[in-house]
């Protein structure tokens, strides 16, 4: 009775510990672990085997999943600096801000998320002051925005776009801390552009931009 007392006082961590450090428990007990069963989801037991074989497979296609959305990942990025080297490239041989204008949005739009796009220059007081009062958070932390847009917005961004845009991602594009213009790109999509953007590959071709934008200026 005793040793029936100092059985039961084993607790399930214990043994759940004993069995990791010994994985190999089992390998000379085929009857016990012939005997054992777990439930299972449909109310009926199955032995201990059959578990870990449903486990395994599970794990197996959870990894499967995992290596598939990592492969994605690696795809759509090397495409995205594709994108980004043909691009930059092309933004070299300019030497106007008009041209660098017509080859960012011509190159942008054609893009998969990207329902249009616009540089804006703010080298005027207006523009400073109109685009400043819309959106007074990019102009303090000059930092990647995210927006919700509304009708009305989504016009006064996107004037040449025939129907509305939902969400956009406006990118100032700086040079030593001045903000020289805005990169806007915009989605039919409420939230395609959100505050989960990945922003490296628009920060790079942004910094591109402020540097050839100051260039120029200084130039003309």
């Amino acid at each position: 009775m005793a040793n029936s007392d100092s059985n039961s006082s084993i607790s399930a961590s214990a043994i759940a510990d004993y069995l990791k450090e010994n994985p190999d428990f089992f390998a000379d007990k085929d009857d016990l672990l012939a005997d054992m069963t777990v439930p299972h989801e449909s109310g009926r037991a199955v032995s201990l085997l059959e578990r870990q074989v449903k486990i395994l497979r599970e794990r197996t296609i959870e990894s499967r999943h995992t290596l598939n959305s990592l492969l994605e990942n690696a795809r759509y990025n090397d495409q995205l600096f594709n994108v980004t080297r043909h691009l930059i490239l092309l933004l070299l041989e300019e030497t106007h801000p008009k041209g660098l204008i017509s080859v960012t949005e011509s190159n942008l739009v054609t893009q998969p998320g990207i329902d249009a796009c616009r540089l804006i220059l703010v080298d005027t007081p207006q523009v400073a002051t109109n685009m400043q009062n819309r959106f007074p958070s990019l102009f303090r932390s000059k930092q990647v925005l995210a927006e919700q847009l509304d009708k009305e917005t989504s016009r006064f961004l996107f004037p040449a776009t025939l129907n509305p845009l939902r969400s956009a991602a406006l990118c100032p594009i700086t040079y030593q801390n001045s903000l020289l213009a805005i990169l806007a790109i915009g989605n039919q999509s409420q939230n395609y552009f959100n505050e989960d953007l990945d922003t490296l590959f628009l920060d790079f071709i942004t910094e591109v931009l402020g540097t050839l934008l100051h260039r120029m200026d200084t130039a003309s």
